[in-house]
């Protein structure tokens, strides 16, 4: 069984948990139609939505890990780079339906399991690990529902450093009751746009 969306396996940023929810679906329909027949037309969708989601999600995610220097970026684009070959062999090396059905749900739970739980979740430590409260303490990032999928961001006062922050302390900031700080240049951080 693949495993379900669940907030642990959240990046704490609203934009990129709500692409790797589609994920998750795309993975549960891989995971309906495995023990069940299926059209090869059903299963070129599938394919054809895999790829889009692909497109626009490694797009979005190594364009937000540039915007907060994310320090594996390199690494991380070879990760995505190697997903999107493998998905290109499965098609091209198909033997039968049934073929690409098992191959697309390993590739489904690898994906899932290996990149989102593992490669993913270092993002969003580097995040954290780039913020204290004023006291010094750690930050805790904490899933609050939002209306709208929004990316707040906050400078600090190193040079072209910016900070993505979840709306559970971009509220705390905008309130006054509450100052994070950048463990870099122990500056507090001040709010830049809403992307």
């Amino acid at each position: 069984m693949l495993p379900k969306w669940d907030n642990e396996f959240s990046v704490y940023n609203a934009r990129v948990d709500e692409q790797h929810k589609k994920l998750f679906e795309l993975a549960a329909h891989v995971e309906r139609i495995s023990d069940r027949a299926v059209s090869k037309a059903e299963i070129k969708d599938l394919l054809a939505d895999f790829f889009s989601y692909m497109k626009d999600h490694f797009y979005d995610e190594e364009k937000y890990m540039d915007m907060i220097s994310y320090p594996e970026l390199a690494a991380h684009k070879a990760i995505h780079k190697n997903i999107v070959q493998t998905m290109i062999e499965l098609i091209q090396n198909i033997k039968s339906t049934n073929d690409l059905k098992e191959k697309l749900y390993i590739i489904a739970k690898q994906w899932l399991l290996e990149h989102i739980l593992y490669e993913d979740m270092k993002v969003a430590q580097y995040r954290r690990s780039l913020l204290s409260t004023d006291d010094g303490n750690e930050v805790e990032f904490k899933l609050e529902e939002e209306q709208e999928v929004k990316i707040y961001l906050y400078k600090c006062a190193c040079n072209g450093k910016i900070h993505d922050v979840p709306y559970n302390i971009h509220k705390k900031i905008q309130s006054g009751k509450k100052n994070f700080n950048c463990k870099i240049c122990k500056k507090s951080i001040k709010f830049h746009e809403i992307a």
